[in-house]
């Protein structure tokens, strides 16, 4: 038995339902309260790192269809990635410490200090970027 989903927008929330294709009588029944037939057969489109896709509803040809909307700079994704880069960042806070200790001591310092230093510059780089991000959608 194939069925078919029917739905109806209420204050811009989706309320869907379902009826068997060849049952008149609960197709007749949900018509009557309001319900159109449900096409969700949106394709979803590729999204970037730092997007979300939201639904969109909409009523059109007698029917209730499904988009999807693309959201920029999803704030939950950028702060995600913040908090990845930061703690790469505190991961190499003891080689910093490690390397200073020794240049303290008048020993040779035990990590490639210009290297560590690049790599943690682009971390705090690319974090700053993230957080203006943040700081432009406030």
């Amino acid at each position: 038995m194939k069925t078919k989903a029917y739905a109806k927008l209420i204050d811009g929330q989706l309320i869907t339902s379902c009826a068997a294709e060849d049952d008149q009588g609960m197709i007749e029944m949900l018509v009557a309260d309001g319900f159109r037939p449900y096409d969700e057969d949106a394709g979803e489109p590729e999204v970037g790192q730092y997007q979300r896709l939201e639904p969109v509803y909409f009523e059109q040809d007698d029917k209730i269809s499904l988009y999807w909307e693309v959201v920029d700079d999803d704030p939950a994704k950028i702060g995600d990635e913040i908090q990845r880069l930061e703690s790469l960042l505190a991961a190499t806070d003891y080689q910093v410490v490690k390397s200073f200790e020794y240049s303290l001591a008048g020993e040779e310092v035990p990590y490639d200090i210009a290297a560590l230093h690049t790599e943690r510059e682009t971390l705090r780089t690319e974090i700053r970027q993230l957080e203006s991000l943040l700081l432009a959608d406030a």
